[in-house]
């Protein structure tokens, strides 16, 4: 059987980490391991995965959690209830669910601290097939040339024949390629993998560049004195991905980049300790789930956890919980990135990321605004808690590294982008290689990053009122600006990480109710609200298309179906501008979707995919189902009004 393994790092001379493996993640296959029981459960799982991957495309992620909860002797034992047509929640009811969530949610910690998840989903890292007979871009789309022809290719190159394959796989995507004009259709990425480029229609531009360096250019450079010029290039571009390797651990910004980096070390020396390094953190990339192995963009480790345990202190069940609560702290802790990158790192184009945390772990070691933002807000959370219950608080100067990071971060407009400074000219995207992503030249700044900022700095300024003072108090004046700048016309914000105009709304809403924005003093928050009234279904809850993200207009899910992650976003949007204060029914009808959808275990269903990148391709969170309908409802129990059972039965009688 396949095994989940935490924080190993072997005895594999090419390994190395800067905080003894703190939270990576590996999948190791035990052949003697597991029960007869144990294997047809996870046969069972894999079997209900395949007869259903058309009506539910993410997988549940359940291998690993089978594992942990039998790990654990896990056994939920709180009573599950539901609230029926007619019923009123009670504030009993609403915390039995809440309880019976965080118990399931606790059970599946990792032994460091973390909670383990899938993070893929994009069809070009390793995909299943549609019913078409074609691969799409991810897992909820139509089948596309990019990821049908490359995996055909990997197909036969595994050794499959002609007529190869699971349900004549081959066959299927061969046909698939010859109806829709050939491999010659394939974009210019696929191009760099195939060695092609005469099709596929290129913005001008870009279209006179590379015919210009290939007709003009290449011939010179290939002969001296010319030739010189290009031995330098590559030397410079060897030592700019051997920077990226060593500073990454190896793992590097993310799966594209990790595979043509170690092609390139491969290249230069494939016998070399560059290429053997690169091979030993090919497992941090690899996850094994019920619908098969896949490739990662990369883990989402310290985002997952950052916003797990939020979901668990709204909860106001520390008492319960104290010591999942200390592992959570000890992890956030020990995943802050020390230092900056090495060596003069300005000149290699790196900006600081000293006190910052990275999407996954601290080996990566590249600073994300938003996750520093989350974990910033962690750490202050613990901090006003009691050190025997939750561990020792972090220390000022450490929460000052941070705070320098995000002040960094911010840009002229007052938005914050994801990884370093924006500031690039607009016209550079009109390079974009890769053609079916959007915005991936230059930095953009986003409204979750920016909201985010917010929302830790409010609460940093509150704890450390002298420390930068002036320049917190204009960031987050610029910042609050920024966000109602960008407001859609609707009243929604466009998500650029999640789906889509739902999940910018909660972030939009939360980042301007923190810096003291309400209902009746912000025409943004009002319009917000509206929005997210109109959007709500017929049966409580919120679902949303992830074609709002390509569309870049609201899409609800079709059938009138509500998603529960949707939902909770939506909910604590709402919360969040006050709306309990102002009629709550929207908010109950909300959570009795929740409360009524709850499995028998405490966990929730898995639905419609909910992660996005770029714009164009979605992601697969698979720990979204359980944080947010928890948070959800823990934010609902503590701040919307709820009868007790017992006065509900004085007044009924």
């Amino acid at each position: 059987m396949w095994k989940l393994k935490i924080g190993e790092g072997g005895n594999d001379p090419y390994l190395y980490s800067t905080n003894n493996y703190v939270g990576r993640q590996t999948w190791e296959f035990e052949p003697d391991s597991g029960t007869l029981e144990e294997r047809a459960k996870v046969e069972e799982a894999r079997l209900h995965f395949w007869n259903n991957r058309y009506h539910v495309k993410p997988c549940a992620d359940l291998l690993w959690r089978f594992q942990f909860i039998e790990e654990k002797k896990f056994k939920q034992r709180i009573e599950q209830v539901k609230v029926e047509e007619g019923e009123e929640i009670t504030y009993e009811t609403a915390s039995t669910t809440l309880r019976r969530a965080v118990n399931f949610f606790s059970a599946l910690q990792a032994p460091d601290g973390h909670w383990p998840a899938e993070n893929a989903g994009p069809l070009f890292f390793l995909p299943p097939l549609n019913e078409d007979g074609g691969w799409g871009l991810h897992i909820e789309g139509h089948s596309t040339m990019f990821c049908t022809a490359l995996s055909y290719i990997c197909m036969r190159i595994l050794g499959e024949g002609p007529e190869g394959g699971l349900n004549n796989a081959c066959a299927r995507g061969r046909k698939w390629i010859l109806d829709h004009g050939s491999v010659t259709a394939i974009p210019s990425w696929g191009k760099t993998w195939l060695s092609e480029d005469i099709y596929y229609p290129h913005p001008l531009i870009q279209d006179l560049m590379w015919d210009s360096l290939y007709i003009m250019t290449e011939p010179l450079l290939t002969r001296w004195p010319f030739n010189k010029l290009r031995e330098k290039a590559l030397q410079t571009t060897m030592k700019h991905i051997h920077y990226e390797d060593e500073n990454s651990r190896y793992i590097t910004i993310g799966c594209v980049e990790k595979v043509l980096c170690m092609l390139a070390c491969w290249v230069e020396d494939p016998n070399g300790d560059y290429f053997k390094k690169h091979l030993a953190r090919i497992p941090d990339y690899l996850w094994v789930a019920e619908d098969g192995m896949k490739m990662q963009s990369f883990g989402s480790q310290e985002w997952d956890t950052g916003f797990a345990i939020q979901a668990l202190l709204a909860s106001d069940l520390t008492n319960e919980i104290g010591p999942t609560l200390m592992k959570g702290h000890n992890f956030i802790k020990e995943s802050q990135v020390k230092d900056n990158p090495s060596g003069d790192f300005k000149s290699m184009h790196r900006h600081i990321s000293k006190g910052s945390w990275t999407f996954s772990d601290q080996d990566h070691g590249w600073q994300v605004s938003d996750c520093t933002a989350e974990g910033l807000k962690c750490c202050l959370l613990f901090s006003k808690m009691p050190p025997e219950i939750v561990g020792e608080k972090m220390e000022p100067e450490k929460l000052y590294n941070a705070v320098n990071v995000l002040l960094h971060l911010q840009s002229k407009n007052g938005g914050l982008a994801a990884w370093e400074p924006a500031g690039a000219a607009e016209w550079l995207e009109l390079l974009n290689p890769t053609e079916f992503f959007a915005d991936i030249v230059i930095e953009h700044e986003y409204v979750e990053c920016t909201s985010s900022a917010i929302q830790a700095l409010v609460l940093f300024k509150k704890l450390y009122p002298g420390h930068r003072k002036k320049e917190i108090e204009g960031f987050l004046t610029n910042a609050v600006r920024f966000l109602e700048n960008i407001q859609m016309p609707d009243g929604s914000w466009y998500g650029n990480w999640g789906v889509c105009f739902t999940y910018g709304s909660w972030f939009a809403l939360g980042g301007l109710a923190a810096a003291g924005k309400t209902y009746y003093n912000c025409a943004s928050v009002r319009k917000g609200v509206n929005f997210l009234l109109k959007a709500q279904r017929d049966n409580g809850g919120w679902g949303e298309s992830y074609l709002s993200c390509p569309k870049k207009e609201y899409v609800p899910l079709e059938g009138n179906r509500s998603n529960l992650v949707h939902t909770a976003w939506a909910m604590m949007g709402l919360i969040h501008a006050g709306q309990a204060e102002r009629d709550p029914k929207p908010l109950h009808r909300a959570a009795k979707l929740l409360i009524n959808s709850q499995m028998e275990d405490g966990d929730f269903p898995q639905q419609e995919i909910t992660g996005v990148f770029m714009k164009n391709c979605m992601l697969h969170y698979a720990a979204y189902r359980n944080i947010y309908p928890l948070w959800a409802l823990a934010e609902y129990r503590k701040r919307v009004p709820l009868p007790s059972k017992r006065s509900s039965s004085i007044s009924s009688s």
